[in-house]
């Protein structure tokens, strides 16, 4: 029988950058926009009880922070789409000002083949985190991109 649960690694999740698939991705965390100011109660000094509540009706940036398996011969930045030949946060920043609109997905199947997905819209880097921290139990070097997204929309 078919769990009912989702189940987020084993395959069953994929996030790709201009339609590629994102190689050795280990983790993949989403943060999604929130609103651009905290809701307000509007209460008088003479009244009892909040008259409405005020929210935004706008939100800010969402963030997709994703680590990737480092490979041998080649940093994680050479395997994204127009970023072969960049080595560093500068080369990146400065490249993707040439790339225009980049859209990245999160692709969900169920076992049973049911698929759905999350086009994240007007896509940047913002971040690399490529330090590291080898001693002689280290096994992998993980390496995170921070991405920053506009917002998105349900395939």
């Amino acid at each position: 029988m078919e769990s009912k649960t989702r189940v987020g690694g084993s395959g069953f999740t994929t996030m790709l950058y201009q339609n590629r698939r994102l190689a050795y991705l280990q983790v993949m965390q989403d943060t999604p926009p929130t609103p651009v100011a905290t809701a307000q109660a509007v209460q008088p000094i003479d009244e009892p009880v909040p008259l409405e509540i005020v929210t935004a009706m706008a939100v800010g940036v969402g963030t997709l922070r994703c680590t990737f398996y480092e490979l041998w011969n080649e940093p994680v930045l050479s395997g994204l789409p127009g970023r072969e030949g960049t080595y560093n946060l500068l080369d990146v920043l400065r490249r993707q000002v040439t790339l225009g609109q980049i859209t990245m997905q999160k692709v969900i199947k169920s076992p049973s083949g049911i698929m759905r997905a999350r086009v994240f819209h007007n896509v940047v880097i913002t971040d690399i985190d490529e330090g590291e921290n080898i001693n002689i139990g280290t096994m992998t070097l993980p390496k995170t991109l921070t991405y920053q997204y506009c917002y998105t929309t349900p395939v």
